[in-house]
């Protein structure tokens, strides 16, 4: 979209163009300059229609005057917002129309500008860029002879754009170097902001990415302030190419949605407009001739006085076209009023389904964590029992089957759990990156272990490779990290018997601050069929595989798609049938000092730790034992208390080394406990003990002085590790 010319030195010059003769015949709000000013402002607005409608009455209103000048500012607009519509055919009907009156009114001005505008026409639509140059450098010539460095900073601005499309890059150069001076001295907004897009494109042609980037920066910060939305759409298309062929697909992507975006919202929001327009905006030719009717009816009736009965016929046919055509637009006006009405009314409809729907979204997203929450709570006692009884070495060998198969259960159940959470979320947009500094071998291991039950039970052999020069400390959302893993090895299990699964961690390339690392998860399993491997990644989508009893609810891989793309990343898929599969994804991390992750260092791994106390806060009674058990197991001694009251009088009656507070519990939640007790105890750890899902709830309890999260149900060697993780030594 080339630079154009508005009326706004009309401002300055009202006083010489009013006439005085016409003042009583049309007040001040129907006057010319008030129908022509009121259309400039519209345009700005992006309100086509409206502008067309004033523009249209001008020009009746000037033919009926005889006023040249008026005609030419009136047709100006007409084919300025059919430029703007992309509708140049009309555009160059009514630049054509404005150059005639503006010829003669001798308005070199308007002869200026309506250059420039056919200029626009000839370049951005019909591609002629020979025609367009003659309507340019007509433009410039007129700019120099009146001595307007502002009117002639337009045209000079437009021929270096001309240029750049056509890819003619070194004519482009010069005038562009003299349009920035020109906008520098005007201090043209608008000039700002097209002179950087355009030193963008050239620096991008010249393979500078970093001027580019600059250049389309300045351009945008500039359109953004002032609202510019065709600016914004075409400044954002042109980064996004230079994102692309900087090979910044995901930057280049975000770049062509907020294109289209502010495209939309010039041109989309103007479709059902552009109908109104054809409808209202009826010929301003057709108009002129019966002007010209009008008038030569009144010269025949002047030579033909004596003639009355032909000039009777000819006023009464004239009269009953006017009726007629008053009738058809009074039928015209009845019938858009009364689409405006069905359009308000589902308007209506829309704003309250909107709002039905987002209530019935929250509502299900609330109901989902709610169920989740309740089931997670019993869920802790079942698998920490089960857990405790695991660890017990006089239970007989035929029980401990039955216990095993028992945690499995619990275990599937809660990870089933966790995906419908989790995709509700997803869905919900709740989903929250929160970095922390992780160790990654340590993380693998420990998820791979959580595996070793599901492996021995299907004869699967589960192998962990890492790279030794992997550095300890990485900045990741370990949580969503974790969650994606799970969800992967979880998979590979499922359709693996007999056979191996592979945990990978490979550095593709490594620098002082960065490194570049690819997770795989690969298994021999029964592999996937060609054409299921797209819809593998779909929301409750399952192989069909016949000769395999495999459950679940198909969300896993859905979830890891999600997940990633968050993480600015993309799951891969390679598999044969009957060959196995493997999966992959890239990240790009931030090393951390040594000595950040305090997660894989100076832990306390020993299991004698009887000097230690722990206050464990928890209403529930079964949550109560297993807490107990594994406590034992690891080697701490525990208090127990029911609620944040007894907490607070706990801590403040004993000395204890941590604290393990549930956040719900009755008469004083863990939050409220918590607060009350960092106002007395600034340094005794607090970790935070919940059945809700972590990125809910995690960013409140650190914000109140909490240490640290864990999720239930706990298992020991999780526990184990985030109470080392948090002792004061």
């Amino acid at each position: 979209m080339r630079k154009k010319l508005l009326l706004v030195y009309l401002i300055f010059s009202i006083p010489f163009l009013i006439y005085s003769q016409q003042e009583s015949k049309f007040p001040i709000n129907d006057s010319l300059q008030y129908l022509i000013d009121t259309s400039n402002n519209l345009t700005f607005e992006y309100k086509i229609k409206e502008s067309l409608e004033y523009a249209i009455k001008a020009a009746n209103y000037a033919h009926e005057l005889g006023n040249d000048h008026y005609k030419s500012e009136a047709y100006y607009l007409m084919g300025y917002n059919y430029e703007t519509l992309v509708d140049y055919k009309n555009a160059e009907q009514y630049f054509r129309k404005s150059l005639k009156y503006a010829e003669k009114a001798n308005d070199s001005l308007l002869i200026l500008w309506n250059n420039n505008g056919l200029g626009n026409v000839y370049s951005d639509g019909y591609k002629d860029l020979e025609t367009s140059l003659v309507y340019y450098n007509k433009a410039t010539k007129l700019g120099k002879l009146l001595n307007n460095s502002q009117e002639y900073m337009t045209p000079i601005i437009n021929l270096a754009w001309t240029y750049i499309d056509a890819k003619e890059y070194d004519q482009a150069i010069p005038y562009l170097e003299e349009a920035q001076k020109l906008v520098v001295e005007n201090k043209d907004v608008e000039g700002y902001c097209e002179v950087y897009y355009l030193k963008g494109r050239l620096a991008l042609s010249q393979n500078n990415i970093k001027d580019a980037e600059e250049f389309f920066h300045e351009s945008l910060k500039i359109a953004e302030r002032h609202n510019m939305l065709l600016e914004l759409s075409y400044i954002y298309e042109a980064r996004a190419e230079m994102y692309e062929k900087q090979g910044n697909l995901g930057e280049a992507y975000k770049d062509i949605k907020r294109y289209q975006e502010y495209k939309d919202k010039v041109y989309n929001k103007e479709k059902l407009k552009q109908i109104e327009v054809a409808r209202v905006s009826f010929s301003v030719d057709e108009y002129e001739r019966e002007l010209e009717i009008a008038k030569t009816e009144k010269e025949y009736q002047t030579k033909m006085v004596k003639n009355n009965r032909t000039i009777n016929i000819i006023s009464v046919a004239g009269l009953i076209f006017l009726f007629a055509t008053a009738f058809f637009l009074y039928i015209g006006y009845r019938s858009k009023k009364k689409l405006n009405d069905v359009l308000k009314d589902k308007n209506v409809e829309l704003i309250e389904a909107k709002a039905e729907a987002e209530k019935l979204t929250q509502v299900k997203s609330q109901f989902i964590s709610t169920v989740s929450h309740e089931l997670r709570t019993p869920l802790y006692g079942v698998v920490g029992i089960t857990s405790l009884l695991l660890e017990d070495e006089d239970v007989l060998e035929k029980h401990r089957q039955l216990l095993g198969s028992l945690k499995f259960s619990g275990d599937y159940l809660l990870n089933l759990i966790n995906n419908v959470l989790q995709i509700s979320k997803i869905e919900s947009n709740k989903v929250r990156l929160a970095k922390t500094p992780t160790n990654l071998f340590k993380l693998s291991q420990n998820l791979l272990n959580s595996f070793e039950y599901q492996a021995k039970s299907k004869d699967n052999e589960l192998i962990l490779e890492v790279p030794n020069d992997l550095p300890d400390s990485l900045n990741v959302d370990s949580l969503r990290l974790s969650e994606i893993l799970i969800n992967l090895i979880g998979n590979a299990s499922k359709f693996t018997e007999n056979g191996r699964i592979w945990l990978r961690i490979k550095i593709l390339n490594k620098e002082s601050n960065t490194i570049n690392i690819r997770y795989e998860v690969e298994d021999s399993g029964v592999g996937i069929p060609e054409d299921k491997k797209d819809f593998v990644f779909e929301k409750f989508s399952q192989v069909d595989r016949e000769s395999n009893n495999v459950e679940g609810t198909g969300l896993g891989l859905s979830i890891v798609k999600n997940l990633l793309q968050m993480m600015d990343s993309k799951v891969y898929l390679e598999s044969n049938e009957g060959r196995g599969t493997k999966f992959y994804f890239d990240l790009e991390l931030e090393i951390l000092e040594e000595g950040e992750d305090q997660s894989s260092n100076d832990r306390n791994n020993g299991e004698t730790n009887v000097y230690r106390r722990i206050l464990v806060a928890e209403d529930n009674k079964i949550n109560q034992i297993v807490t107990k058990n594994l406590l034992s197991l690891i080697g701490y001694d525990c208090v127990i208390v029911e609620n944040g009251f007894n907490a607070i009088q706990m801590v403040k009656k004993e000395d204890f080394d941590l604290i393990l507070m549930d956040l719900n519990m009755p008469y004083l939640n863990g939050s409220e406990a918590t607060k009350r007790i960092r106002e007395f105890d600034k340094t005794t750890p607090i970790i935070a003990l919940t059945a809700a899902e972590l990125g809910e709830v995690q960013e409140e309890c650190l914000a109140i002085g909490m240490n640290d999260i864990i999720n239930k149900p706990l298992n020991k060697n999780d526990l184990r590790d985030i109470i080392s993780k948090n002792l004061i030594p």
